[in-house]
Formats: structure tokens, C-alpha cells, sequence
């Protein structure tokens, strides 16, 4: 299950030229509100880095999976929020500030929150004494690369050519639905002659995570009284994770590919899912505004 030279290399590359196009619709103001009324992003930090790997537990549990599938499940809801989600959360009429909030927050805080879930997964379900540690310096850099620079770069160009930022915004709306369709059509195809087995092991219990995630977000937002932008977002927050640490943590550090296949599943329904939140976020924000 190698992730194909498009999605290694190009990937990247389209979210950072998106994430650039998205920074032309930000402004300092954005980030200042999201630091001077804090609830959305305690509650969807919190809720993307504690309750849904504790989801997943109690998943795995009540679908008895075996050892391997029940850490892979684990690893996959603790991985730090993808980088993606900026994107959906854009397309979802989201708050796009409080989306790279917890990106960032979130990457960061899985340095230390995922070796701990995936070493009691370890202990817990399979007995083992190996060690998990994040890589940080590629945790850092991607954040850097992917997500601050390019968003920085924008909001340069809007403060100095605000016409030109205005204009940007339908193109890279299109230009990022463009590279998800692009993206679940790469993935589908890489695994096109695994599907049976893949859906098989880990789709019950994938679809429950991503399902479950999806209604707790909900749920727990509205609870709270938060805004649909932000309801949204934090949602968005909750569904997309990065895929590829999980893999490379399932295979790199714990030579099994048993336990990447709810991960390689996962990075693929994610972006099925994303494009159902776009479409939601689209009609309901529309008709609240």
C-alpha cells in the first residue's frame, strides 16, 4: 500500500499553493478572534486529540477486532488532524482561521498524545514492548511548508494587491474541490485490487469511527452553543486525519502492515466524508447567512 509519487509529491505541492490562495481571504482579525473567544478551539482540540481515540477504543472493544486491526483503529484516530482539513473547511463555508488553529495546535500536541495512545494500543491489545515515538522534525516541517509559509504568503498578497486576493478566491476554491477528486480518485486506484480485503477487515470499524467522530462533533458543538462556521470546522477537524503518519508508524516502526490497512481505508473514506461536510456545510451556512 505505497502512497503513489502524486500523492507524495503533488499533494503537497497543491496544498501549498492552495493554502496560499486561502490565506489571500485572511486577515490578522481572524486569528485574533479565534484567540479572543477560544471555545471552538479548546473544544475541537480536545475533541480531536482525546475523545476520538477514545472512541476508537471502545470501537474496537465492542467489535472485538483482532489485535493488530484494533491498534491500527487506535493510531488512525490519534494521528494529528490532515492537512487537508483546512481545505474542506474552506469549502464548507468554515472558519478558516480556527481550521489552521487546530492544525497547528493539534500537530503539535500528537507529538506527545500519539506514542501514548499507540503504546497502550501496543500494551493493551498485543502485548508488546516496542516503543512509538513522532517524527518531530517532519511533524514541524510539514506544518511550516504546508500550512504557516503559504498562509503567511497570502495574507501578504491581500494586504498589498487586495484586488488580486479578492479575484483568487473562486479559482482556488475550484482549483482544491479539483485536487480532492483528484486525490480520492488517486488513492482508489492504488488499492483498486485490495478493496475486497481492505473493506473486509477494517470497514466496519472505520466507517463506525468516522461516523461516530462526525455525530460527537456535532453534537458536542451544538451542546455548547457554538456557531455553525465553527460547528462545521471543528467537525471537519474531527474527520481528517493524516493518513500517511499512521501508515508509516504501522509499517516504519512496527513492520506491520495488518496494522496500516485502517489507515490506508481511513485516508481514503475521509475524503468521502469531506466532501459530504462540503456539501452541508454549503447548504446550512448558505441559509443561515
Amino acid at each position: 500500500m505505497e502512497q503513489s509519487v502524486l500523492i507524495e509529491i503533488g499533494l503537497p505541492i497543491a496544498l501549498a499553493i492552495i493554502m496560499t490562495g486561502m490565506g489571500m481571504t485572511l486577515v490578522p482579525s481572524d486569528f485574533q478572534r479565534v484567540v479572543a473567544r477560544p471555545k471552538a478551539l479548546i473544544w475541537g482540540a480536545l475533541a480531536a486529540l482525546l475523545l476520538l481515540p477514545a472512541l476508537s477504543i471502545v470501537l474496537a472493544m465492542a467489535l472485538r477486532l483482532p489485535a493488530e486491526m484494533a491498534v491500527g483503529l487506535l493510531i488512525i484516530a490519534a494521528c494529528p488532524i490532515g492537512t487537508t482539513s483546512n481545505l474542506i473547511a474552506f469549502l464548507a463555508r468554515g472558519r478558516l482561521a480556527l481550521s489552521i488553529a487546530l492544525t497547528v495546535v493539534g500537530s503539535l500536541a500528537t507529538i506527545v498524545t500519539l506514542p501514548l495512545f499507540a503504546n497502550f494500543a501496543l500494551e493493551r491489545f498485543v502485548h508488546a514492548d516496542a516503543r512509538v515515538y513522532l517524527p518531530v522534525l517532519r511533524t514541524v516541517a510539514m506544518l511550516l511548508g504546508i500550512v504557516l509559509v503559504p498562509v503567511l504568503i497570502g495574507m501578504l498578497v491581500r494586504h498589498k494587491a487586495p484586488a488580486l486576493a479578492a479575484r483568487a478566491e473562486r479559482a482556488v476554491s475550484l482549483f482544491g474541490a479539483l485536487v480532492l477528486l483528484a486525490l480520492i480518485v488517486g488513492i482508489g486506484i492504488s488499492v483498486a485490487d485490495q478493496w475486497l480485503r481492505i473493506l473486509a477487515s477494517a470497514g466496519p470499524a472505520v466507517i463506525a469511527l468516522s461516523v461516530c467522530g462526525i455525530l460527537l462533533g456535532f453534537v458536542g458543538s451544538r451542546l455548547l452553543g457554538i456557531g455553525a462556521e465553527e460547528t462545521i470546522t471543528v467537525v471537519v477537524g474531527m474527520s481528517v486525519r493524516n493518513a500517511a503518519i499512521g501508515m508509516l508508524i504501522a509499517i516504519g516502526m512496527m513492520n506491520s502492515p495488518e496494522m496500516a490497512v485502517p489507515a490506508a481505508l481511513y485516508g481514503l473514506l475521509m475524503y468521502a466524508f469531506g466532501f459530504a461536510l462540503i456539501g452541508y456545510g454549503r447548504m446550512t451556512i448558505r441559509a443561515a447567512a
